[in-house]
């Protein structure tokens, strides 16, 4: 009898060997750990993953415009409009199935000019199938000075939140699609880009990051907005988008000569937050992350060889799978 049970494990094990293999080659192959692209002249500086159609939607500092990169790295072109300068923050909307990205012009669009840089502060919404124009809120006349809408986020009652990193102002769009100044304080001032990353907590409250001081911001929602900063174990100068992947666990892309993904713990509602290293990225400048099932992937767009007239430019970009703590 125990034989009998030994060699009828022993086969069992040697069927179930070779499935736990393929079951692991076919993860792989589902989400890979690097998803090269090339997008000519591009410089996407967001990213979101589309469930329903399994691609990824990118935006594009360079041209404005929207494209879909596929699991195989196959990216085509998606939507534009000419009031989209460049496109920065990108987000699935799963509730309507649109796609939107909010809009910016920092002086590298081929379109930019006096007249539009540092002046755009929009978001679009596309027909994440066909591509259609959805929805086009103008932000530019709620603040005063340079504007750049860079990231949004939303809550379950369907509002908008979205991030200035020239003005001192996080927007917020009702589901009427109705826009207004959530909040405007001095904490978001400084020099460059200021607020960038921004996420919604099912808490009830919004965390927001600040790239050249890398700090993070706590924003209450009710009874009415207040702006509190998260105490971090280190600050993250750099931090550019953020997602996060569990109530106390965000994960922060960081560039500007750190280039890599960090994750930020929380115990205590984001009053504090441990600040750990998660990956190093496969080039320079990771600009964004996003979830796809339990996996995350880093956007790695090479953006400073667009920034500086002397690089040689860059049309290929690496979507980055993170370590498997990353999508907790």
């Amino acid at each position: 009898m125990r034989l009998f049970t030994f060699f009828t494990a022993a086969a069992l094990l040697s069927l179930i060997g070779p499935s736990l293999a393929l079951a692991k080659d076919a993860e792989a192959a589902l989400h890979p750990p690097a998803i090269s692209f090339h997008a000519e002249d591009s410089y996407p500086e967001s990213m979101a993953w589309s469930p329903r159609q399994k691609v990824f939607f990118v935006g594009s500092l360079r041209k404005g415009t929207l494209g879909k990169v596929s699991l195989d790295g196959q990216y085509k072109p998606f939507a534009s409009d000419v009031r989209m300068f460049g496109s920065s923050g990108i987000k699935y909307d799963a509730r309507r199935n649109w796609v939107w990205a909010a809009l910016c012009d920092i002086g590298v669009a081929t379109r930019s000019s006096p007249s539009t840089q540092g002046k755009v502060a929009a978001i679009v919404a596309f027909d994440a199938t066909t591509g259609r124009e959805r929805r086009f809120i103008d932000l530019a006349p709620l603040s005063q000075g340079a504007r750049c809408a860079n990231d949004l986020a939303f809550d379950p009652d369907g509002n908008i939140y979205v991030t200035d990193s020239f003005a001192p102002v996080v927007y917020v769009v009702d589901k009427h699609f109705n826009a207004r100044v959530l909040v405007n304080s001095e904490l978001f001032t400084g020099e460059n880009f200021n607020l960038n990353g921004i996420v919604y907590h099912p808490g009830g409250f919004l965390l927001v990051g600040k790239h050249n001081s890398g700090e993070l911001f706590r924003i209450s929602l009710k009874p009415r907005p207040e702006v509190h900063p998260v105490q971090l174990s280190a600050a993250m100068p750099g931090a550019d988008g953020i997602e996060l992947v569990a109530p106390g666990v965000l994960v922060v892309a960081q560039n500007s000569g750190h280039d890599r993904a960090i994750q930020l713990k929380s115990s205590d509602g984001w009053q504090t937050a441990e600040v750990v290293e998660l990956a190093k990225a496969a080039a320079s400048f990771p600009v964004a992350v996003t979830r796809v099932g339990q996996d995350a992937y880093l956007l790695v767009n090479r953006v400073d060889t667009l920034i500086s007239p002397s690089a040689t430019k860059v049309s290929d970009y690496i979507l980055q799978r993170l370590p498997a703590q990353a999508g907790q």
